[in-house]
């Protein structure tokens, strides 16, 4: 019978495979189908991020045991073989007969019983192999592209943007567990007063300088399941969000526009940075996300917020215009690879079209800006094409609108602990 961990693991990955989902969503979608204990949990999750991470460092380990490398294999053994492999390289608790004979058993679970013989036979090779491999060394892009499990032509656009050695920077920065940032809602509390409270739970935190009201999380297990949560104190927000939305610097009394802003964490904080004051549209493209952000300000207590569907290509006509406009848009997400490490995967290709549609939408808000306010265009993406491309079109073809190089900003997830971010501020004349 397999193993439930290890089974939720495999049906997990082949979901993010088939159906390009977010790894966080649908990992939580299938833990909680199952009656898991917090141990069995733990070993599921570390085995599905391990796989997504490690998965081209994987297949270079795997490829030798095949008869031939070059022909497709079945997903779901594919994934099997994957999952065997981390816990084989990875996982030195679990006994190497237990990672292959799981993994066969899993196979069978899931109506793949034909396959399972070969899995065994890979597996087992593998084991007989597992001292002579080693990923590639030197800093080719190849190298590179096995040993951080990141495909090569994003190296390559790196290097190309950044240089070789912001690169490997980067790469081994998208290596390591992210922090969990969370900003204090400083209308119902102070960072002080929150971090005792949070150490009577027993609950350590870091204050940060700045921006005011970050804080980090150490070990808190699932943060929504504290009391300061669920009574608004405080919501979970990476360090590079909370810093633009700082760059917005929305006054008490203004009127604010979030236009892209689902799931609601940048329009919360600058909904606090307004003392509660003036009005922020919180608006989104879909009813449910917009229902999300509904639901977090009423949790945060945050009534100058105004949720709305909305879709900001159609311009905002009917809406009043605003001193500030954060513009967060749909973006390829190169910067939050530790947080979504499928997003390495993504295909250049797939993601041409983006620089057209960002620019569309940061037109459509300026318009809204009203004379001597505030547009602030982001993306949580390290790609220049992106960030700069986008920036440099969109100036070229509003002269009402100025903007510095002091003014562009490029958060890499090596400085200060944020992820990788862009951000760029203009004042409109």
């Amino acid at each position: 019978m397999a193993d439930p961990a290890r089974l939720a693991a495999l049906q997990a990955l082949l979901k993010v495979e088939e159906n390009a989902g977010y790894s966080n969503l649908v990992l939580d979608k299938e833990l909680k189908s199952r009656a898991l204990d917090s141990r069995s949990r733990a070993l599921a999750s570390t085995i599905f991020y391990g796989v997504l991470e490690r998965r081209l460092t994987l297949d270079y380990y795997i490829a030798p045991c095949l008869r031939d490398p070059k022909r497709p294999l079945d997903p779901a053994a594919q994934e099997a073989l994957r999952c065997g492999a981390y816990q084989i390289f990875y996982l030195d608790r679990i006994p190497d007969s237990a990672a292959v004979n799981e993994t066969v058993e899993c196979l069978k679970a899931i109506g793949k019983g034909k396959l399972a013989g070969f899995a065994n036979g890979v597996l087992r090779g593998l084991l007989r192999k597992k001292g002579m491999l080693a990923p590639p060394q030197g800093d080719s892009p190849r190298a590179w592209a096995v040993r951080y499990s990141v495909p090569e032509p994003l190296i390559r656009l790196w290097m190309a943007a950044y240089g070789r050695s912001v690169t490997e920077k980067i790469l081994e920065a998208f290596q390591e567990r992210p922090e969990l940032y969370i900003r204090a809602n400083t209308l119902k509390t102070d960072p002080e007063s929150l971090q005792a409270e949070l150490k009577e739970q027993g609950v350590e935190s870091t204050l940060l300088p700045e921006p005011y009201g970050a804080m980090v999380l150490e070990s808190s297990g699932s943060p929504t399941s504290l009391a300061a949560f669920r009574e608004g104190r405080f919501h979970v927000q990476d360090l590079s969000a909370q810093q633009v939305c700082a760059l917005v610097d929305p006054q008490p009394g203004e009127t604010v526009c979030d236009c892209c802003a689902a799931p609601g964490g940048k329009s919360f904080t600058l909904a606090q940075h307004m003392g509660g004051t003036g009005s922020v549209y919180a608006l989104d493209l879909y009813k449910g996300r917009v229902g999300l952000i509904s639901q977090g300000a009423q949790r945060l207590g945050l009534e100058n917020i105004t949720a709305q569907v909305h879709d900001a290509l159609q311009g905002f006509d009917g809406f009043p215009t605003f001193d500030r406009v954060l513009c967060d848009v749909p973006c390829s997400g190169f910067g939050v690879i530790r947080r979504k490490p499928e997003i390495r995967y993504k295909s250049l290709d797939s993601i041409k079209e983006l620089p057209a549609l960002q620019l569309a939408i940061l037109e459509k808000a300026a318009a809204a800006v009203k004379p001597g306010g505030r547009l602030v265009y982001s993306t949580c993406t390290l790609n220049p094409a992106e960030n700069e491309g986008v920036t440099q079109k969109f100036l070229a073809a509003h002269p009402e609108f100025s903007s510095g190089p002091s003014d562009m900003h490029t958060l890499l997830p090596f400085s200060g602990g944020s992820d990788g971010f862009f951000a760029a501020v203009f004042q409109r004349k």
